[in-house]
């Protein structure tokens, strides 16, 4: 009897430990299997990852390169606000050469074209022969980014020694997003020695030869021509300001008029603008010979 009852327990001891077997394993299978399959997702993320790593070793190869390109290369096109950058360049390159060359900035267009914005402008303006090739040269060798459309020149009609020229120009700038970090200023770029000499086109080839005069010993006196009363009377006059190549002159009734070299005043002409030193000359013709008047910023002589 006894020996049938342990029998019994024993059987149901045994069928539960089965069952408990059977449930844990089929637990543990489940949990093996979505095991694998995580496994599986990692392996593919890890060699996915590889991947991109190794993509992302060679875009900074290729950004070091890239980059040590830009930093070697003549040219360079930088992130400013146009047109107002190009017309404040050509002014400082004005100024810095003291170039004597007068001209108007007009904007023709801007086109953006994503990444990059390109801009053209003409400048329309009179000056030295020389110096006008001493600008076109000074934008050839400096590091910023134009390029010259047309170019045209002709002789002046009321200075002989000086011509008008009409220059388009193509400018580029960047978007903001393409910006590098390091900010652009006209005195970081190095000083050029200027190694250039323009043969005038408008000068004679050949020389005329002095012709022998009888001078008179004694000296006649030249006749005044009339006043326009119309006209500025430097005697009295101020200088105000001088700026782009033009003068800001005050009469004696505070009237602001604005003058450039050939303009004419009372008995006379405005002959040079020394914008370094904010000084006007003019010549005038008085009874007994031509003299010079010099205007500052607060004083005459």
């Amino acid at each position: 009897m006894y020996a049938k009852r342990n029998s019994i327990t024993i059987g149901i001891l045994w069928v539960l430990l089965l069952a408990i077997g059977i449930f844990w394993y089929s637990q543990e299978n489940k949990r093996l299997k979505i095991l694998k399959v995580k496994n599986k997702q990692l392996s593919q993320q890890l060699d996915g990852s590889l991947e991109i790593a190794k993509a992302l070793q060679g875009v900074e190869q290729q950004y070091r390169f890239l980059r040590e390109k830009w930093d070697l290369s003549p040219k360079r096109i930088i992130a400013a606000a146009e047109p107002s950058f190009s017309l404040d360049y050509l002014n400082w390159l004005v100024n810095q050469n003291n170039f004597a060359l007068e001209f108007d900035f007009e904007l023709k267009n801007i086109i953006d074209n994503g990444d990059i914005v390109t801009f053209r402008f003409l400048l329309t303006g009179e000056g030295s022969y020389h110096d006008l090739f001493r600008l076109i040269w000074h934008l050839t060798k400096n590091p910023l980014l134009y390029q010259i459309e047309s170019f045209t020149i002709n002789q002046s009609q009321n200075e002989k020694n000086l011509i008008q020229f009409k220059m388009e120009l193509k400018g580029f700038s960047l978007t903001q997003k393409l910006a590098t970090q390091r900010e652009f200023t006209f005195d970081s770029m190095q000083p050029l020695a200027e190694n250039v000499m323009f043969y005038d086109s408008f000068k004679p080839l050949n020389r005329v030869e002095p012709v022998r005069q009888t001078a008179n010993m004694f000296r006649k006196e030249t006749t005044p021509k009339p006043v326009d009363k119309g006209l500025v009377d430097i005697e009295s006059a101020t200088l105000q300001a001088v700026a782009n190549g033009r003068v800001y002159i005050k009469d004696k009734n505070n009237k602001l008029s604005t003058m450039r070299v050939g303009d004419k005043v009372q008995s006379g002409t405005l002959t040079k603008i020394n914008q370094k030193k904010s000084e006007v000359e003019f010549v005038l013709e008085k009874a007994g010979g031509a003299r010079t008047v010099t205007l500052g910023l607060g004083y005459k002589k």
